[in-house]
């Protein structure tokens, strides 16, 4: 069961997709989405089959596919409201939320993609012990062509202008037939105003993430997209990346060939989706 649903959180309305399964969850994964779209990100416009929210209600899993602050129904914050250790604030007290409500099921797990992977590292490092069960992370700008933003612009603006049809195809998508020829007109139901200010976390990430990703102790599994042109780094930046974390119990990267930045719009979503549920369901065994 599938419904759009808006919570109340520190003051904030934020909005999302709750989707579960037909009986108690195993474990809730909350999503986050990339700059620039919505929680549609997580829910394949042209392949309902290549859905997160699609396929982990089937294996057991409440999905809550989130809005993040500055999007959705909290659209409007901007500036220092949509910085990184904010959203970590909001996002994590909506956490607290669902797990007291005691319909999580035994655990909540966390996948980001590209912005929503730069907030991923900050709720996993700021939350507390047990609050978090592990994550899944893409697209992670933590090699940053500091040629695509200016971090002084970014400050002095409240959303980037918006990007073309052409410019997304170039630098968010791999080669043609790795994905629908349909999909730069499909995701345009996806898209959203770009608040400026949390671009500059995305500058920040290659500074950022060495000191994230000691204070994270729980399973963390990390993809590439070989044909991402939108955060650098290819396999040795991979592999430095996972070498950060090293409390965690358990990396695992993983290079997704077929593939550029947006993943989960590709034909190689469910592949990719499947992956990561996986990783939750050996985490949960682990637990």
């Amino acid at each position: 069961m599938s419904r759009t649903t808006v919570w109340e959180v520190s003051g904030q309305r934020l909005s999302g997709t709750d989707t579960r399964p037909a009986d108690t969850p195993r474990a809730t994964i909350v999503a986050l989405h990339g700059g620039g779209y919505s929680a549609g990100y997580w829910d394949h416009p042209l392949d309902p089959a290549a859905s997160l929210l699609t396929l982990g209600s089937a294996l057991g899993y409440r999905v809550i596919a989130i809005d993040r602050p500055g999007y959705g129904a909290s659209h409007g914050l901007v500036r220092d409201s949509v910085r990184a250790d904010r959203q970590t604030e909001i996002v994590l007290e909506l956490v607290d939320m669902l797990r007291a409500d005691g319909g999580t099921g035994a655990a909540v797990f966390l996948i980001g993609h590209s912005m929503g992977a730069v907030l991923t590292l900050h709720m996993a490092a700021a939350a507390p012990a047990g609050a978090i069960a592990g994550l899944d992370i893409s697209g992670l700008p933590f090699v940053f062509d500091e040629a695509l933003a200016d971090k002084q612009q970014l400050a002095s603006l409240d959303f980037l202008p918006d990007n073309s049809r052409e410019f997304r195809r170039a630098l968010f998508y791999g080669p043609d037939g790795t994905f629908d020829a349909d999909m730069i007109a499909a995701e345009e139901r996806l898209i959203h105003p770009i608040p400026a200010a949390e671009i500059i976390d995305a500058v920040e990430c290659p500074v950022s993430t060495p000191l994230l990703a000691p204070k994270i102790t729980v399973p963390v599994r990390i993809t590439r997209a070989e044909s991402d042109v939108s955060s650098g780094g290819g396999r040795e930046g991979l592999e430095s990346c996972g070498a950060l974390f090293s409390s965690s119990p358990r990396v695992e990267l993983a290079w997704q060939r077929a593939s550029g930045h947006n993943i989960s719009l590709h034909h190689v979503a469910r592949a990719y989706h499947l992956r990561a549920i996986a990783f939750f369901d050996e985490a949960l065994g682990r637990a």
